[in-house]
C-alpha cells in the first residue's frame, strides 16, 4: 500500500515537472480577439460612447416553407369497381322476417368465434337489429348483422325489447 502511494506521489511530481518546463504561455490568449485601440483623445475617466448594436429584424418565414409535404406512403391507383359490377350501388342487406334482437351496448365487437380472443369482425352501436342464427339464451349469440355480416356476440349485450 505504501509502495502505490509512494508511485502516485511519483507520478504526480513528475507530471507538474513537465506541465511547468512545457507549459508556459496561455493556449486560451491566442484564441481570444484582440481588444479594440482607444482613441488617444479618450479620457481614461470618461465613459466610451457605444453605439447600440443594429436592430436585426427576423425575416418572416412563410408557414408553407416550413411544412413538410404530405406525401402518399403508399401509392398505387384509384380503386375501381370490378367490371360485372360498374354502375351498380351496393344495396344494404335487410333482415329477413323471423326474430329480431336489438344490441344493448354503446358499442359492442362482433367478433369472428364465440369468444374475446378471436377476432372482431365490426361495433355494432346501441339499437341495432340483428337476427340471430343460433340459440338466444346462450352466452355467445351467433348473429348476422344488417349488412350481411355473421359473427358472435356476447348474450348480455342483445335484447328482444328495442333500446
Amino acid at each position: 500500500m505504501i509502495r502505490l502511494g509512494a508511485l502516485m506521489l511519483a507520478t504526480l511530481a513528475a507530471l507538474f515537472l513537465v506541465l511547468s518546463v512545457w507549459g508556459q504561455g496561455n493556449l486560451r490568449a491566442e484564441r481570444r480577439p484582440a481588444p479594440e485601440p482607444r482613441p488617444a483623445a479618450q479620457e481614461e475617466g470618461a465613459p466610451s460612447p457605444v453605439a447600440p448594436p443594429p436592430q436585426v429584424t427576423p425575416a418572416v418565414v412563410q408557414a408553407a416553407t416550413q411544412t413538410p409535404q404530405q406525401v402518399q406512403r403508399f401509392p398505387g391507383p384509384a380503386l375501381q369497381p370490378s367490371p360485372e359490377h360498374a354502375g351498380e350501388a351496393p344495396a344494404p342487406v335487410s333482415l329477413p322476417d323471423g326474430p329480431v334482437l336489438y344490441v344493448t351496448g354503446d358499442r359492442v365487437n362482433m367478433r369472428a368465434g364465440p369468444s374475446t380472443g378471436d377476432r372482431v369482425v365490426t361495433a355494432l352501436t346501441r339499437g341495432a337489429a340483428v337476427q340471430p342464427l343460433g340459440p338466444t339464451d346462450a352466452e355467445w349469440v351467433n348473429i348476422r348483422d344488417p349488412n350481411g355480416r355473421t359473427g358472435y356476440v356476447a348474450g348480455r349485450f342483445l335484447s328482444q325489447a328495442a333500446p
